[in-house]
């Protein structure tokens, strides 16, 4: 049975030490931890083991933590202080008082779903003494215990001594006395029967030994933590590890690993014939060893241990002594290392003397945080070319845009740029921006941002770049301001982006009136990610992820296929799906029908700028010569823009010439056009029923015997409205076939205006002279500079246009010339007329 369990802190009253109430579950012995016990949070899971250790009698050590790759926990341990053995006392420092005897109490808990916790293992037993409970006296008086300085054990909690005051009983006498720190508990615990003694003396628990004991049918993430995982065994059993076969499929992925023991094998020459250094030990032939195999929810399994050695092995309390090999790359399965990981907690022994009184220390610094991805700063030398580039580039283009973001003491920290181009293009087809991040999910890369859209073309554009080698809220909060002042002003209706920042509110703070959403191709770059060892471990889990990321339009039908895949792969336990699967209705396409983004996950699906560009950002690359790539790159989709602009297609038209099949040839780009014939060519097979008429408005049901949806369509005759159920053209901007069909039975041949979007068809790009912003600068507060900032606009959009083509070019040279003339005899007579007037 499953017990959700409530902590619950009560508040600091007068003349009263803080406390922890009993938790309220409707148990028996409820301070008592069971297996299967669910926890809220990893730190529940923790307070409620030390109000248990609290009544027994002994302190709690945060032992062992497992992280998955995005650093969030899976597992975790929590055993008794003394725990493991201590090591040598080092020179001229003080030995410490509270001696580990290997105690193998634990308590073992693992993430499911939710967050949560369940405890999956429970060692009650402890190998050592434990300490009387204190009884406050009858006569209410505040007696509170002082914890001697002597006794600091680290970041260990409800460990105390104190020294009975006048009033004060004991119940039952105080064991452990040749110990210097005393612990509040049941004074009739004895010391674990279960304990072995070994010929060193050294106490080693049974379960402590058992809990590491590899087993048949143990899973581990990857096979780097199942080698982690048999280390650890055989440093408390008494011998090394070698890493012995690997097995790799024709891909290169290792699908079979086996660790074997360090005397496994025997020597085919002696050392001292090479020239080397004799090894400190020979091997013997031992066959103890551990095979895993990758199984197809992409986890490693046991499939081989064999445990036993045809050695002496050697003895817990000199193992330190031996220069094992994988110390040296494993430093933090040392014993020396646990102070050092002890520290990251938080405390320090000042805090521990403030809170002694208390049982439970909590560190002042305790937060939950997601933590950012943080780049290297700049290599020396290149913010230096990245200068020179830019104002090079300004010079060749006056509307060349960069922006600098500097640190507190004047480092250049985020760089930003957008060339003329760029701004012209957000100028027309801005209405939908992703900001593709998906750096962050390759190593060795240079920090590079892109601001993306779609043209008529359905052809990924740049909108603009940048280096974000701070991801601090405050440097994208610079990075989106500078961005909206580049494109001047103006801002995207919607902007898609990596799930971590859309999470936050900032964006709509600075972005306002811009609808935030995830951005599902970065949510499934980021599956490649979280999911490799699944895509490795399976042929077929690719295409049932990918169907579920980007081919259902249906909610339910998303829903029972991503529980079936789930269920498939044995996945039910993986945090990264259970978070994205809970935020499904900011990504998923079956949601947010009714928001338009163009359908731009489609192109970016392809091969467009940013993957090619992520081709040429590795790190090693010299600076300009990654400037040079991205030029080129950029350069070279802009000429595909262009020659779908001026090449003149062949349509394909597979019906009879229908005037809308004319007026969408005529009115759409060549890609928009086939992707309406293809809805035009599917509305033919369907079926449209009127259901009801109320006036002018009138509601139809449009069905395809081969298709088990329905889709309803409302249809107003005064206003020439048409909208159905399905969202696709307030999602793509495209009318759908039951729109199509539906407007062939009420006797509408062509589509009505509103449903041809200019931004799909060729005019898209068409010159606007004056925009609303353009007309406001002409008011009575207007000057010089602010007559001469809307004339560089409108002639910016004018050269860039006139660029594309030799004969456009010429026309406006010629222009120029004419006009040149007519503004200086313009000003010329007006200075006349002020002279004369004067």
């Amino acid at each position: 049975m499953d017990y959700i369990l409530a902590l619950k802190m009560t508040e600091q009253s007068e003349g009263r030490d803080p406390v922890v109430d009993k938790f309220q579950i409707s148990e028996t012995e409820s301070w008592i931890p069971k297996v299967d016990m669910v926890f809220e949070s990893e730190d529940k899971a923790y307070w409620f083991y030390c109000n248990y250790a609290k009544e027994l009698g002994f302190g709690v050590r945060k032992h062992h933590v497992k992280r998955r790759a995005n650093g969030s926990v899976s597992g975790r341990v929590f055993s008794c202080y003394k725990e493991g053995f201590g090591r040598n006392i080092k020179p001229k420092s003080k030995p410490r008082p509270d001696v580990r005897t290997g105690c193998g109490a634990h308590l073992t808990i693992r993430s499911i779903e939710k967050g949560q916790f369940r405890v999956t293992e429970f060692e009650p037993n402890h190998n050592h003494d434990l300490i009387a409970k204190r009884v406050e006296p009858n006569d209410g008086s505040a007696n509170r215990s002082a914890l001697s300085k002597s006794v600091k054990p680290k970041k260990t909690a409800l460990v105390k001594k104190y020294i009975p005051k006048v009033g004060t009983s004991i119940v039952g006498p105080i064991v452990g006395t040749n110990s210097s720190t005393l612990i509040r508990g049941v004074a009739t615990r004895t010391p674990n029967p279960g304990a072995l003694v070994g010929t060193t003396g050294s106490r080693v628990s049974i379960s402590v030994l058992n809990s590491l004991v590899p087993k048949m049918g143990m899973e581990f993430d990857d096979d780097e933590e199942a080698y982690r995982f048999y280390v650890t065994y055989a440093d408390n059993i008494g011998f090394s590890v070698r890493k012995h076969q690997v097995k790799r499929r024709a891909s290169g992925v290792v699908y079979s690993r086996t660790f074997v023991c360090h005397k496994e094998g025997f020597r085919k020459k002696a050392d001292s014939d090479k020239g080397r250094e004799p090894k400190p030990y020979d091997r013997t032939g031992c066959q103890a060893l551990i095979t895993v195999r990758l199984m197809k929810n992409g986890r490693f399994q046991v499939i081989g241990f064999e445990p036993k050695h045809n050695h002496p092995l050697v003895i817990p309390s000199k193992a330190h002594l031996v220069k094992w090999r994988w110390r040296r790359r494993y430093p933090s399965l040392v014993p020396a290392v646990e102070e050092e990981e002890e520290e990251a907690l938080g405390f320090s022994e000042q805090e521990q003397d403030e809170h002694a009184d208390n049982c439970i220390v909590v560190p002042k610094d305790c937060k939950n945080y997601i933590p950012c991805k943080k780049k290297a700063g700049a290599r020396g030398g290149e913010l230096g070319l990245a200068m020179q580039y830019f104002q090079k580039k300004q010079t060749a283009d006056p509307s060349f845009y960069y922006g600098l973001q500097l640190d507190i003491v004047d480092r250049v920290t985020n760089i930003f740029w957008a060339d003329s181009k760029s701004r012209f293009d957000f100028e027309f087809f801005g209405d939908v921006v992703c900001f593709d991040t998906t750096y962050k999910y390759t190593d060795s890369v240079r920090p590079l941002a892109l601001f993306l859209g779609l043209n008529h073309h359905r052809q990924i554009v740049l909108f603009g770049a940048a280096f974000l080698y701070d991801e601090s809220e405050e440097s994208l909060k610079w990075l989106f301001e500078t961005f909206k002042s580049a494109m001047g002003g103006k801002q995207p209706k919607v902007i898609l982006t990596d799930r971590h920042l859309a999470a936050d509110d900032w964006l709509s703070t600075v972005w306002q009136g811009t609808m935030c959403r995830f951005c599902v191709w970065q949510v499934y770059n980021e599956g490649l990610n979280f999911l490799s060892p699944v895509f490795l471990g399976s042929n077929s889990f690719g295409k049932e992820f990918n169907r579920c990321m980007f081919d259902l339009d249906d909610p339910k039908e998303f829903e029972i296929e991503w529980e079936r895949m789930v269920e498939n792969y044995d996945l039910r336990s993986n945090v990264w799906l259970t978070e994205v699967y809970e935020e499904r209705e900011r990504w998923a396409p079956p949601y947010g029908h009714e928001i338009f983004c163009g359908d731009i996950k489609s192109s970016l699906r392809k091969e467009n700028i940013s993957g090619m560009v992520k081709k040429h950002s590795d790190l090693d690359l010299d600076f300009m010569e990654f400037i040079r790539n991205f030029e080129r790159i950029v350069e070279e989709t802009r000429q595909n823009e262009l020659q779908a602009d001026t090449k003149i297609e062949q349509y394909l038209v597979l019906f009879p010439f229908t005037r809308m099949l004319k007026q969408a040839m005529d009115s759409y780009t060549a890609t928009v056009f086939k992707i309406f014939q293809a809805e035009f060519e599917f509305s033919l097979d369907f079926m449209v029923h009127a259901l009801s008429s109320t006036g002018t408005n009138c509601e139809y049901k449009v069905t395809n015997a081969d298709e088990p949806n329905e889709f309803f369509v409302q249809f107003d005759s005064s206003e020439v409205t048409i909208e159905c159920s399905c969202k696709k053209f307030e999602h793509t901007g495209l009318p759908c076939r039951h729109i199509i069909k539906t407007l062939d039975i009420v006797n509408i041949k062509e589509l009505p205006d509103r449903y041809l979007l200019k931004r799909w068809t060729k005019q898209a790009k068409q010159l606007v002279y004056l925009r609303e912003d353009d007309v406001n600068v002409f008011d009575g507060e207007s000057n010089v500079a602010r007559r001469y900032s809307a004339l560089c606009n409108i002639l910016t959009k004018l050269a860039v246009r006139a660029s594309e083509s030799e004969e456009t070019y010429s026309l406006v040279k010629s222009l120029s010339g004419r006009g040149l003339s007519g503004v200086h005899q313009s000003l010329l007579m007006e200075m006349h007329g002020e002279a004369t007037g004067s």
